[in-house]
């Protein structure tokens, strides 16, 4: 059975598949809420305080296809000019059989720069991004 997933940005400008993504948490949708739970007695009191602030962090790699240096750095700059820091739609989907199916769709913001651990930028070069979640 044929099975793609596919994490996509669009921020109106760019529309970026982000490469070979390695892991991607789950967004949990909670509430901010103060529980006050008493000493003497089994309930508690929880007073609502809106939506909790959820943040994704994607990690995955850049592959040299080329075996030239020049392949990675053109990677990595294609990388820093479509994942912008602009208000975005950040989407998963998968792909099984001739459906498309949308698992998660979020409007997000990048948050912080993009982060590149130390590689020699060879063969391979890791790459982290973590967004805020705006709206579920």
């Amino acid at each position: 059975m044929d099975y793609n997933v596919k994490f996509n940005f669009n921020d109106g400008v760019h529309d970026y598949d982000l490469p070979l993504v390695q892991s991607a948490n789950v967004p949990k949708e909670g509430i901010k809420a103060t529980v006050i739970s008493g000493t003497r007695s089994d309930g508690s009191l929880i007073i609502p305080g809106g939506k909790q602030s959820q943040n994704i962090t994607v990690k995955g790699l850049l592959v040299n296809a080329g075996n030239q240096h020049a392949d990675i750095v053109t990677a990595i700059q294609n990388l820093n000019t479509n994942i912008t820091t602009n208000v975005a739609t950040f989407t998963k989907t998968h792909i099984s059989g001739v459906s498309t199916i949308t698992d998660y769709s979020y409007t997000v913001r990048r948050i912080e720069s993009i982060k590149y651990p130390d590689s020699m930028q060879v063969y391979q070069q890791a790459y982290e991004i973590v967004f805020l979640i705006l709206a579920y």
